[in-house]
């Protein structure tokens, strides 16, 4: 069943009589006349403005659907770039006209946070016309499948044309092969493959085009995408054809605009098609292109039932796998799903594919949707539980906790139904590395990924649970693999650079950010990655230069404004400083480690200090850090009671939940709250607890150093263990290490509690003399940029 047709009634777009589609609709008592842009009413007429007449159709081709404010929006304004206001202006104008009112409608009815319906009876007023029968193209094959339903265009194959024996009568289907036979049985297998462009199936890297929808009124684009987008499922999971992400080949619409990317050898073959779709049936006109030649290999039509819907992306994954003539990929059994649910479950990626906070609370909504109509329907599950695993990363204000607490029992409903889902498993795996839970992350990761192979989406969360729990050289190689299947995809080339970064192969880390940078130069992520390559090397001026560049792209991005103020705060630049902590704030939903960042800013004046520390409002759970860093500020103003209250009960919820509060990146920032809480601990006289804390920050340290993270605050935190411990030429050594590497952050010498014992040796404040040339020269040239 079609979401946008309630009950499956036939639509008005795919009539079974031979009439011309309606160009007029009585709608009430109007008559709403397409060809003059007229609506009438007795001696009433009125000339609308043609876009507002497209509207009012498209409403009453679905009478009593709701169509959303997207789908109006792509139907009748798809040639231009507008907003959805302009959607509400000519619902309003038609409201005015018709003598419709909006509290009490008569005609257009609005459906909070969904879009709008017609409400009153709807009739096309149809013209008869007489069906013109359509000649065969020249050397036309006479046996035809099933013929099509009349509303679908008719799929002329290319010619030479050698029939297929082993393909059903259910579709029709064709190898092009310059006038050659094709055997039918093993043999014949063979020959398909040698007509398939004679490229063994181990080197075929083949991308899929989103199909075109070619259906009466051009409505079924999300379905065609969807479709397009669940092959490229299927095949990935083949393990010797690689199938290009969606994130590269849906920038694509036709063979030869591939060329550059086959020239790179990136991709051989393209699988691209039209969809046509009737009240009851699907058409998809497949064809099948080899590169660089764009030479067409294959051509086949398939028609379905729309109860058989769900089903279509393995059959037509497992039809172009047969004519590259590589071992088709097996399906999950499974009952099918309606069509409906489905059409639903796509709709919600199509939203979720958005990157943004409105798109995935809608795609929640449309997999709910989709749950609602079909409870065993493992997918919908999956989707829904991604949504809160990115809402949650994209800073909306939900915790760790509660994120963990409502995608988890969606992933387990989904596993549940279908135990050896790839995605599903994918998830869960995704799931348990954002709890920091990283061998557990792989039991689920790496049976996914051995499922399919060719998944982008598992590549990259299997190589970030590398990179988080410090294997930054286990993750290039599965990263590299997700560049060679989706090169043109951003983040594959941020998180590459991330991986490098951590490893300290900056001048490759820098490649594939100015990667990303040509990808996506509207996207924040690749200037940013500039900047952190800057940060990385001590080379501040560099890294300031970064993000600011990513700050224009994306002005909102509050975690570069707090991580730009502390780059302020080394180049000693309080006002910049203050302005990014600020903005920072102000966009952020908890601002309280912006707050605490921007106490730096008054370690020169206590009494300001204690203010600002006593006003703090943390929030009330997740900020063990945060509790633990302003304790740490109240050892250095002597309030030994006020730094016990709030380190206790802090360090106490920390040790006890199962979830570290300290990783990778807080680390590569220059952060560890445990060696913050010992420090503490040390200050208030009880070096016994301090202790424990030091050992597991220092072994975590020393893990990350081995598997090969190369980062500048490594050197310097071990020297706060090392001066924690009354061991001050050990945390000199230390410090002169960080600073070798790039690290700038001495001004922080003078304040940090942890390193009171080594504040004035000669060699410590020799090496605070050295960073300060360095930051000065770094500040000049800021200036001069």
């Amino acid at each position: 069943m079609d979401p946008l047709k309630p009950g499956g009634e036939e639509s008005p777009t795919a009539p079974d009589t031979p009439e011309s589609p309606s160009q007029q609709w009585l709608i009430g008592d109007w008559l709403a006349d397409s060809r003059l842009d007229e609506l009438r009413r007795g001696d009433e007429v009125f000339k609308i403005e043609p876009r507002n007449m497209r509207l009012l159709v498209a409403l009453a081709q679905r009478p009593g659907e709701v169509l959303t404010v997207d789908s109006l929006l792509t139907e009748v304004w798809a040639d231009l770039v507008v907003t959805q206001s302009s959607v509400y202006q000519a619902v309003s104008q038609l409201r005015q006209v018709m003598g419709d009112e909006a509290s009490r409608p008569r005609y257009i009815a609005t459906v909070p946070r969904k879009g709008y319906r017609l409400v009153a009876v709807v009739q096309p007023v149809r013209m008869a016309r007489t069906p013109v029968p359509a000649e065969p193209a020249a050397g036309e094959l006479v046996e035809a499948p099933e013929r099509l339903p009349e509303a679908a265009p008719v799929l002329a194959p290319v010619i030479p044309v050698v029939p297929i024996a082993a393909i059903g009568r259910s579709r029709r289907g064709w190898l092009i092969g310059g006038g050659a036979a094709a055997v039918a049985g093993v043999g014949g297998l063979a020959a398909w493959w040698q007509l398939a462009g004679r490229v063994l199936p181990e080197n075929v890297r083949l991308a899929v085009l989103p199909f075109q929808d070619t259906s009466a009124h051009k409505l079924e684009q999300p379905l065609a995408d969807g479709l397009a987008e669940q092959v490229i499922g299927a095949l990935a999971s083949h393990r010797q054809v690689r199938v290009l992400s969606r994130a590269t080949s849906f920038q694509f619409h036709s063979p030869d605009a591939l060329l550059p990317l086959a020239e790179q050898r990136f991709v051989t073959h393209v699988l691209g098609g039209e969809l046509a779709r009737t009240a009851t049936r699907l058409a998809l006109n497949l064809r099948l292109h080899g590169l660089p030649g764009q030479r067409l290999l294959w051509q086949e039509a398939l028609e379905v039932e729309l109860a058989d819907l769900s089903r279509l992306a393995l059959r037509v994954a497992n039809h172009a796998l047969l004519a590259l003539g590589a071992a088709p990929v097996a399906g999950l059994a499974s009952q099918a799903t309606p069509a409906d649910a489905y059409e639903l479950y796509l709709t919600g990626l199509q939203h979720q594919r958005s990157i943004q906070m409105p798109g995935i609370l809608k795609a929640r909504d449309y997999f709910q949707r989709a749950i609602d109509r079909d409870a065993g329907f493992a997918p919908a599950y999956v989707g829904q539980a991604a949504t809160w695993i990115a809402e949650f990363h994209y800073g909306s204000g939900l915790s760790l906790r509660d994120m963990d607490a409502r995608a988890q029992p969606l992933i387990d409903r989904a596993l549940q139904l279908a135990p050896e889902l790839p995605l599903a498993q994918g998830l869960q795996g995704h799931l348990k590395a954002n709890l920091s839970l990283h061998d557990e992350a792989r039991r689920w990761l790496a049976p996914a990924l051995q499922r399919s192979p060719s998944d982008v989406t598992l590549l990259t969360w299997t190589a970030k649970n590398e990179m988080d729990d410090g294997h930054p050289a286990a993750a290039g190689p599965l990263l590299q693999r997700a560049a060679e299947l989706s090169p043109l995809a951003v983040q594959v080339q941020h998180l590459a650079g991330l991986a490098a970064t951590y490893a300290g192969r900056y001048d490759e880390a820098r490649a594939h950010y100015q990667r990303a940078m040509v990808l996506a130069p509207q996207h924040a992520n690749g200037p940013w990655g500039l900047g952190l390559v800057g940060y990385a090397r001590g080379q501040l001026a560099e890294a300031v230069g970064g993000y600011r560049k990513a700050l224009v792209v994306d002005p909102q991005r509050d975690a570069l404004w707090l991580q730009l103020g502390w780059l302020y705060l080394d180049l000693g630049l309080p006002d910049e400083a203050r302005h990014a902590f600020a903005q920072s704030q102000s966009q952020a939903s908890h601002p309280a480690e912006s707050q605490l960042a921007a106490t730096r800013l008054l370690l020169g004046d206590e009494a300001a200090l204690r203010r600002t520390l006593t006003g703090l409002q943390l929030p009330g759970s997740g900020a063990r850090d945060l509790e633990i860093d302003a304790a740490l500020l109240w050892v250095r103003l002597g309030d030994l009671p006020r730094a016990r209250r709030l380190l206790e009960p802090a360090v106490g919820l920390m040790l006890a939940d199962p979830l570290p509060a300290w990783g990778n990146w807080d680390a590569f920032q220059g952060r560890h709250v445990l060696i913050d809480a010992a420090a503490v601990y040390l200050a208030l006289g009880e070096p016994a607890r301090a202790e424990p804390l030091l050992a597991q920050a220092e072994a975590f340290l020393k893990r990350y150093r081995q598997q090969g993270n190369v980062w500048h605050t490594e050197p310097y935190l071990r020297a706060r263990i090392e001066a924690l411990r009354q061991r001050p030429q050990a945390a000199a050594a230390a410090l002169e290490e960080a600073v070798a590497l790039g690290w700038r952050r001495s001004w922080w010498i003078a304040h940090d509690p942890a390193l009171a014992s080594v504040r004035t040796l000669p060699r410590v404040e020799a090496l605070q003399a050295q960073v300060a040339q360095k930051v000065d020269a770094d500040r000049r040239a800021l200036v001069r940029a």
